[in-house]
């Protein structure tokens, strides 16, 4: 006898094929809760091209403070045709661009009028269970919350990745922003979030309201077959964004130029990749420090050629930012790192639960300074020149509890009691 899945809207900016980081969380819930009897209804702005027909996708205006982009693209114009929704009317096109101005809580927030007016007709037609925003911009959870305050019977998870104000140095904005914050979440129903550290915060600030711990986590599918690559050179590998100040390779490239003037590694065995959005600086980094040559910055890459890299490197990189509640975040790029199946170097401070997780999995190493990345690094290259790569060690059983389907199983046993 065929079951009939319950339904759930689901909230979100970023979705395939964005590239941004939020996607790949969103991506996972929606391709995986359906296993555990729910269809999933996802509620967004429009993407950058077509997405997959794999999921129930209704695309609405954008904002239109961020319009010009869509205007100029010829393709993206002609997308726009078919979007969810009549064409918003004078009003609601000014409001949405001078609302967008405003940018509280974010550059985003001109998306709402849109949202809301869709997000109404997909509750009258579908009439779904639940309702689960994805944070961030935070403007998806201030959708979520006009939409249950229409339906006060529906269940609203709202899902944070990050934090909103929490660990916010105290401004005039961020003062502003914690009343919107409070005022928009007093009528969710339950929250999650990433990490134990982070719902610690969130609980004291919404003692009344559950809050649960769903990592993020990786898409199973694209786990790498387990073996130790052997490499005619030494590939350490980092894919994502850095930072000049807050996110940036300096001190690695010092302990690597330690090691080379102590004669404890041969340059000319080394091979250090970036891959990332504007990232020429790096190479000008590395100068600094007489490596230059060694160091390559590839550019942007498409999902599964930075995938294919990730796969056949000695070591993949891992800068932590420093910062105030840094220590409770996990970045969705350590778990896609997991799923790789090499050895991860982690290099930074205040990164408690990164820590946590890498020792529980023994994926990797954490490094605070200097000293420990040379003690690491000379022992990864001693290995890699005996046997040609450097081993794995990481406990599959553990690494498997962060997979996507183990996220959305979290998500689907706060869903089954509504």
């Amino acid at each position: 006898m065929n079951i009939k899945k319950r339904k759930i809207l689901y909230i979100t900016y970023h979705f395939p094929p964005s590239k941004k980081i939020g996607a790949i969380r969103a991506r996972g819930f929606a391709k995986y809760l359906p296993a555990f009897g729910w269809d999933v209804i996802i509620l967004t702005a429009l993407l950058p091209d077509n997405p997959d027909c794999l999921f129930n996708i209704v695309e609405t205006h954008p904002p239109y403070q961020k319009f010009l982009p869509y205007i100029f693209n010829p393709d993206l114009r002609e997308r726009l045709k078919f979007m969810k929704g009549p064409f918003p009317n004078f009003f609601e096109r000014i409001y949405s661009f001078f609302r967008g101005m405003i940018d509280i809580p974010d550059s985003r927030i001109g998306w709402l009028p849109f949202a809301v007016s869709v997000g109404k007709e997909i509750m009258k037609k579908e009439r779904p269970q639940a309702i689960v925003s994805n944070f961030g911009p935070a403007t998806c959870h201030i959708i979520a919350s006009h939409l249950k305050k229409l339906n006060p019977n529906i269940f609203w998870l709202a899902d944070f990745r990050d934090p909103w104000t929490q660990f916010r140095p105290d401004s005039f904005r961020t003062f502003i922003e914690r009343h919107l914050e409070y005022q928009t979440l007093q009528v969710a129903d339950a929250f999650s979030i990433v990490s134990d550290y982070l719902a610690n915060a969130l609980q004291k600030e919404f003692p009344n309201k559950p809050v649960y711990v769903i990592p993020n986590g990786f898409d199973p599918d694209e786990i790498s077959p387990f073996t130790n690559p052997v490499t005619e050179k030494f590939i350490i590998t980092h894919t994502g964004s850095l930072h000049p100040v807050y996110r940036s390779p300096e001190n690695f490239f010092k302990a690597l130029a330690n090691l080379i003037c102590s004669n404890r590694i041969n340059k000319k065995d080394f091979l250090i990749q970036f891959y990332g959005d504007k990232q020429n600086w790096v190479i000008d980094l590395a100068k600094k420090f007489d490596i230059s040559d060694i160091v390559r910055y590839e550019g942007f890459k498409n999902r599964e050629e930075i995938l294919n890299h990730q796969r056949t490197s000695q070591i993949l990189l891992l800068f932590w930012r420093s910062g105030k509640g840094e220590e409770g975040t996990l970045t969705g790029k350590v778990f896609e790192y997991l799923a790789a199946r090499r050895p991860i170097l982690s290099i930074g401070k205040r990164a408690t639960e990164l820590v946590n997780l890498l020792y529980k999995t023994n994926a990797g190493i954490h490094c605070n300074n200097i000293d420990e990345m040379e003690k690491f690094l000379h022992a990864a290259y001693s290995q890699w020149q005996l046997h040609g790569f450097v081993k794995y060690m990481g406990i599959e059983n553990e690494i498997t509890k962060y997979s996507h389907l183990e996220m959305a199983r979290k998500f689907s046993e706060i869903l089954n009691n509504v």
